[in-house]
């Protein structure tokens, strides 16, 4: 059990923050209370943490929530930098990588959200897409403006997903049409050891992965879930997942 998680029935989930992002104000509310709302008790873990801290803030913690941001940088998967990929810090990278990997290690629930879903999987061992649109056949366009993604109804700057049988995307989609927004110009291109990609937009591009080893829950969506709940509540679905698992993972 985390060591600030003084109730068993409310597990403790850290959720990582680029505290100098220009859309923190409208990001971390967003965030944060689909976490409260499920009893969880939400603690910030800024990107710019010393890695060496790593361990001891997951002792605290019962389970991981990874926001969006700035480019992966290439190098920690393998791959030469595309002349439109637009890295951040890299210290930062590799403290919300090794987190990852740790959690991963340890079983912890972790869920990722755009960015986060490509932490996921590069932590996992796979790659990213540098650029979808001109790296990507047939690519539909998925950079739409930020103002764009929380409109309601949704409209051309959402799209349509294909999701498969018995995943946990295909129930939080259910019970209404399988469309989510866009604001991302990298995605998955492939996962590793134990992620496994569970969704798909119409053109292909990996929308979510799951893990699939049985060791632990994690889950991460290319599409931004925390401006789509206050218009839609299945958008609230992988919130609750992720609180539930991490209240098990803390009893």
């Amino acid at each position: 059990m985390a060591a600030l998680n003084g109730d068993a029935g409310r597990p403790v989930i850290g959720y990582t923050l680029e505290l100098q992002d220009p859309m923190l104000l409208e990001v971390e509310p967003s965030l944060r209370a689909p976490l409260q709302q499920f009893g969880a008790v939400p603690v910030v873990l800024p990107r710019a943490t010393p890695a060496d801290a790593i361990d001891q803030l997951l002792d605290m913690v019962d389970g991981l929530q990874l926001c969006g941001g700035a480019d992966v940088h290439p190098s920690h998967y393998g791959h030469d930098a595309h002349e439109l990929t637009k890295p951040g810090d890299q210290v930062e990278d590799a403290f919300e990588l090794e987190l990852v990997r740790r959690a991963y290690d340890r079983g912890m629930p972790v869920m990722g959200i755009c960015r986060g879903i490509q932490v996921m999987a590069v932590a996992d061992g796979g790659t990213l897409t540098q650029d979808v649109e001109t790296m990507h056949e047939g690519a539909i366009q998925h950079r739409r403006s930020w103002r764009d993604l929380a409109l309601e109804p949704p409209g051309e700057h959402w799209h349509t997903v294909q999701t498969e049988p018995g995943s946990a995307v295909e129930r939080w989609l259910a019970g209404g049409e399988p469309r989510v927004n866009s604001f991302h110009h990298q995605c998955v291109a492939t996962t590793g050891g134990i992620m496994r990609a569970t969704a798909r937009g119409e053109d292909g591009v990996i929308e979510t992965i799951e893990r699939v080893d049985g060791r632990g829950w994690a889950a991460g969506m290319q599409w931004h879930n925390e401006l789509m709940w206050r218009h839609d509540e299945r958008f609230l679905r992988p919130f609750q997942d992720l609180v539930e698992a991490a209240r098990t993972y803390a009893s």
